[in-house]
């Protein structure tokens, strides 16, 4: 009864915008309160609410209400204080909301009193807010509290966000559109952001040396990409923006969003998705729009349509969407068996991104299908095969995550290769130098198959 009494007077004092000053000695409260607290968190359970010291607690608010300056740990202490010695003690929902309430307000005179951090004035402001955020999730009638104090947090720290943040944050704005706050295309919107900074992040911490850390958002991605799966499919995506492109199909900005959500979740198939292309590239013609069509009339095997619109994209000053044009233009060469100008493009992509080993595979797979023009004797007609092996073992070395695909196609067409007995008539011999001639006009290893 006197601890419930002590919680309680705290609480209302908390409250009170002004601290008085008192005749107190304040090292003396704050040695008092951090013994008791060290021991308390040390103990089994940790921060036990049905072991709560009175002598922590009165100790602790005068520390808190008459010299909050002192240190910051009376701050960061005082969180699990209030939510462990006070709002799990509460005897009813009104006073469990106003020790909330007092856990709302360690947080912000936190921001006041402690806002630098060790990378400057303000700087652990984004920190403090963040942390509010991911302890008011706990109580469902702070949500919308939570949600704002996650998505400031993240705003304030740009592309280099805490992913236990983005985590957090996320799940409060799944949350807020089931509770009816949020339109539902607000899920796709966020995703898209936060994805974006956790690639950010993890390409930064891995070029640093920073593998654990990139860990942590590794599994922050995993997390987005598992809540985002039952909001995410084609006909739920279509359904959420059709109804944003009807009632809005000028907006540029609108459009431009839509383009890029449906293109990344491989729904460019929809009539959605050309509808809105088109009409992008009609408002606002640009690179950027191009793409888009010229992505979709490929979806639909309009190959003609698609090339002209994807030789336009390459124009973008987005180095990755260049570089994917250049390869949707190399597979458009491979079906309509222009090889030598695939082998182009793929290059083109190549010496835009030299880690992604999928144009190395187109360029394979041009060779490959040139044993029909590049036949002028039954050893040339097969040799091309070495070629295009060779192709296909590049793209694993400089993009392991294509090591399966390439593997696949290295033992599917090292079956083809011609025998020793059909070289023989040739004098080429096992690891002779062959040079491959027609259009490939390159150096390989003569190979033989076993079967």
């Amino acid at each position: 009864m006197k601890l419930r009494k002590t919680l309680l007077i705290c609480a209302v004092l908390c409250l009170s915008s002004v601290a008085f000053a008192q005749d107190v000695d304040c090292e003396t409260a704050y040695s008092l309160y951090r013994e008791a607290f060290k021991q308390w968190e040390a103990a089994s359970p940790k921060c036990n609410p049905q072991n709560v010291n009175p002598v922590m607690v009165d100790s602790w608010r005068t520390v808190f209400l008459n010299c909050p300056e002192m240190r910051q740990s009376t701050f960061t202490d005082g969180a699990k204080i209030v939510t462990n010695a006070f709002i799990k003690n509460a005897k009813n929902e009104k006073e469990r909301e106003a020790y909330i309430d007092t856990l709302c307000m360690v947080y912000d005179q936190r921001v006041q009193y402690f806002p630098d951090g060790p990378k400057g004035p303000g700087t652990n402001v984004s920190n403090i807010i963040g942390r509010k955020g991911v302890d008011l999730m706990a109580y469902p009638s702070r949500l919308e509290t939570a949600y704002a104090s996650l998505k400031q947090a993240i705003e304030l720290e740009g592309k280099l966000a805490n992913n236990l943040f983005i985590d957090c944050y996320f799940k409060t704005v799944i949350n807020m559109v089931k509770a009816g706050k949020l339109e539902e295309s607000e899920i796709i919107e966020e995703y898209s952001r936060l994805m974006d900074i956790v690639d950010n992040v993890m390409n930064n911490l891995e070029e640093y040396g920073y593998e654990k850390l990139a860990d942590g958002y590794m599994n922050t991605r995993n997390n987005l990409e598992g809540a985002v799966q039952p909001y995410a499919n084609c006909e739920d995506l279509i359904r959420i923006y059709q109804k944003k492109y009807d009632a809005d199909p000028d907006n540029v900005e609108l459009l431009n969003k839509i383009a890029t959500v449906l293109s990344n979740r491989n729904c460019d198939k929809s009539d959605l998705y050309l509808a809105v292309a088109i009409k992008l590239h009609s408002l606002n013609p640009s690179a950027e729009s191009a793409y888009f069509i010229g992505k979709r009339y490929l979806a639909d095997q309009e190959y003609n349509k698609a090339a002209t619109y994807l030789l336009e994209a390459t124009k973008s000053d987005n180095a990755i969407q260049t570089e994917q044009a250049y390869k949707y233009l190399a597979q458009i060469m491979l079906k309509e068996g222009n090889f030598e100008q695939g082998r182009i493009y793929a290059n083109r992509a190549i010496a835009l991104d030299k880690t992604d080993g999928e144009p190395y595979m187109i360029i394979g797979y041009l060779y490959a299908t040139s044993s029909k023009v590049c036949n002028e004797n039954p050893l040339h007609s097969k040799a091309v095969l070495w070629a295009a092996v060779d192709k296909f073992q590049r793209a694993k070395e400089v993009d392991p995550e294509m090591a399966a695909k390439a593997n696949e196609m290295i033992r599917e067409y090292s079956k083809m290769f011609p025998t020793a007995e059909d070289a023989f008539f040739y004098n080429v011999f096992e690891g002779d130098t062959y040079h491959v001639g027609c259009w490939i006009n390159e150096d390989t290893k003569a190979r033989f198959s076993k079967n």
